[in-house]
């Protein structure tokens, strides 16, 4: 077994001499299992093993399996780095699955621990995925549906982040691991079905193997290697047709000799025109690309419209996409002393935003048992400290200096920056509504809350903010 993950970490390039390995090791039989695949591959290319062990603090047991990793470093004289973060906090405060937390704050440990340890090195992070991974990934995707690049599974390469023991299925690990002796930490949620990924692990594979082939997990596997390589060869093509037949001029792209293209790879390119310009994936659905397609066989002058404020027209010789210029009307609402005065015995008030958008607030005192038990997680209600605040309240759309404060130690953003970073497209930024105390933003309405306001122990008084309407919230 070590030849074959040896022969496949040659094949993909995964690692050079003296790169500095951050390695995720959970102790669980996958990543007990990578580190000995290293420690094998070390006696081969030179190279530093850094081993990161993160503790979701989700688990009774957790400290357990940190205390085996440690021992485990102590053994091979590793370099070892423990990490303890509340995912189901983070996933809470932001909004995540507990899946996409923990992935999110193991990600973050590991680049951090390259940044912090690796000392200018060529710096690898080296993930325990194996063959049963990537089976149930293409699985999951091709349930949910998916285009071609999610059906490709798990790559054993991506950007620095390698995948040595992605060749093997769970059983050649489990069989590697109980030859040679060597112990390994069983997580019992993994027995559990309340993630999707589970399921598809403890009774769709399964009941493949049993029923239909008893080797379906390779050949799943086998099969994303080689839609890796047709994606590779298409995305390839998409380059060379994009570069040859898109135009792009003071922010118009222009497409032209489309017919050039072959009807099979002209989807492609157009995806690629509305991610560039869009600056965005999410949203862009292939009714939006089979649409844009059809444009081309309709007459000049037809327009379509597009996600992110995108406008598609038909020209004599193609199509030209753009941004929709307009200028959204302004909305200014400032509290009045009335509000204040119903809304502080216990009255809610109502604010009409739109046709068919309201926002709702109102103050109620705060008890401890209820800030505990009760703070809103939806995006569309949120609680804030009525005590912190010391001016007029206004709802308006956002004006230039604007900001908020974005942790506990007071630290500022500029909203710019916020939308800069999260990406929200240009066309939106101006239309979003935002509660505000002067400069000072309490709420993007349907986003984040200033820091500042949050409801701690010390709250004397909760306003609470309800969005209804629009299309996000029904």
């Amino acid at each position: 077994m070590i030849n074959k993950v040896w022969q496949y970490v040659q094949k993909n390039h995964m690692f050079e001499e003296n790169d500095y390995v951050v390695a995720g090791v959970s102790g669980g039989a996958d990543s007990v299992c990578l580190l000995c695949m290293l420690l094998e591959i070390k006696k081969r290319i030179p190279m530093t093993i850094h081993v990161v062990h993160i503790n979701h603090k989700m688990r009774q047991e957790a400290g357990e399996d940190a205390a085996y990793v440690e021992g485990l470093c102590k053994k091979y004289h590793l370099p070892y780095t423990l990490v303890e973060k509340e995912v189901e906090e983070l996933a809470k405060r932001e909004h995540l699955s507990t899946e996409e937390a923990g992935r999110k704050v193991r990600y973050e440990a590991f680049y951090q621990v390259l940044a912090t340890y690796g000392d200018g090195k060529n710096g690898k992070i080296a993930i325990a995925h194996n063959q049963n991974d990537c089976s149930e990934t293409f699985l999951f995707h091709l349930f949910r549906g998916s285009g071609l690049q999610g059906l490709t599974g798990i790559k054993p390469v991506r950007d620095n982040v390698v995948r040595p023991i992605l060749c093997l299925n769970r059983s050649e690990i489990e069989d590697y691991l109980k030859k040679k002796q060597i112990a390994y930490c069983i997580d019992k949620t993994n027995f559990e079905d309340n993630y999707t990924r589970n399921k598809i692990r403890h009774h769709i594979l399964p009941y493949v193997e049993e029923e239909i082939s008893k080797n379906a997990t390779r050949h799943i596997a086998e099969a994303c290697e080689r839609l890796q390589e047709a994606n590779t060869l298409i995305t390839e093509l998409t380059d060379e047709f994009y570069d040859s037949c898109v135009t792009v001029i003071k922010e118009q792209y222009h497409i032209h000799d489309f017919e050039k293209v072959s009807k099979t790879l002209q989807p492609y390119v157009l995806q690629r025109v509305l991610e560039k310009l869009c600056g965005s994936k999410k949203d862009i659905g292939s009714v939006h690309v089979k649409d844009l397609q059809a444009l081309f066989e309709k007459q000049c002058g037809r327009v379509l419209d597009l996600p992110y404020g995108v406008e598609a027209k038909r020209e004599y010789d193609g199509i030209c996409l753009y941004q929709r210029k307009e200028t959204p009307e302004e909305f200014f609402y400032m509290f009045s002393k009335e509000d204040k005065e119903k809304m502080e015995k216990g009255e809610s008030i109502c604010i009409t935003l739109s046709d068919r958008e309201e926002l709702f607030c109102k103050i109620f005192p705060a008890e401890q048992e209820i800030i505990e038990k009760n703070i809103p997680t939806n995006p569309y209600t949120k609680w804030l400290d009525y005590d912190k605040i010391k001016d007029n309240i206004v709802v308006r759309n956002r004006k230039a200096g604007d900001y908020f404060t974005i942790n506990e130690m007071g630290q500022h953003k500029s909203l710019k920056s916020f939308f800069v970073d999260e990406k929200v497209p240009k066309d939106l930024r101006d239309r979003m509504y935002l509660v505000t105390e002067k400069s000072h933003v309490l709420w993007i309405v349907g986003s984040r809350i200033s820091s500042y306001y949050k409801v701690g122990k010390d709250t004397k008084y909760i306003i609470e903010w309800i969005y209804r309407g629009g299309v996000e919230n029904g």
